[in-house]
């Protein structure tokens, strides 16, 4: 039963790192958009960030997982598993604003569409069953759910300095999650950081849950 779990795992995570590292790379050679000038461009929004974190964070399972196969170790090492639990808080962020704030904006045919159907939809959605119910051979701590703001809280810095500190009108980014309207992004900034931690939260109550079943199974 663990390998078939752990074997899941890996096909899932060779996808992620395959489709990530192809979709970033056709930035640099596919058309062009309003938005995205360069292929340089595309890692100023938080949907390619945190899907590249997320694919680093199955780039760094995958030997575990393969020597676990192997019968070389017996389970995946903790910080590996944190790692893919910061990264999917990270990509679920992604997943939730695309679709509560960005999809009435722009529409599907832009956000869910070619390329974007991994970045918004398939890759959050795989980093989350990965970690929820495959990759469960540790609990993560209460202390580790705060390890998922720092991802959204760096962008977030960034972000609010590129689009109210210095301006479009200076150089700056437009305001392109609208994260800024009406001049409440202190607001913005608050509820991005509620949402993560929520999100942290709960599936990290999942998660654990997960964990306990397979040790009662195995005992």
């Amino acid at each position: 039963m663990k390998n078939k779990r752990i074997f899941a795992a890996l096909i899932i995570n060779i996808i992620v790192v395959a489709a990530t590292a192809a979709i970033t790379s056709s930035y640099y050679f596919g058309s062009k958009n309003p938005l995205v000038e360069t292929g340089i461009d595309s890692y100023k929004f938080f949907t390619t960030d945190s899907n590249i974190l997320a694919a680093i964070s199955s780039l760094v399972l995958i030997p575990f997982e393969i020597q676990i196969l192997r019968g070389k170790i017996e389970k995946l090492p903790h910080a590996a598993i944190v790692l893919k639990y910061v990264g999917m808080a990270s990509v679920m962020l992604t997943f939730i604003t695309v679709l509560v704030l960005l999809l009435p904006q722009y529409g599907a045919e832009f956000l869910l569409l070619e390329r974007a159907f991994y970045m918004h939809l398939a890759g959050p959605l795989a980093a989350l069953v990965t970690f929820l119910f495959l990759e469960t051979d540790s609990e993560v701590s209460i202390p580790e759910t705060f390890l998922a703001l720092i991802p959204p809280a760096l962008y977030g810095a960034v972000y609010l300095t590129e689009v109210v500190f210095i301006g479009e009108e200076n150089g700056g980014w437009m305001d392109f999650y609208t994260f800024n309207r009406g001049g409440y992004w202190y607001v913005t900034v608050v509820v991005i950081l509620g949402v993560v931690y929520a999100v942290a939260v709960i599936t990290r109550l999942v998660h654990n849950r997960a964990v306990k079943k397979i040790a009662i199974k195995t005992d």
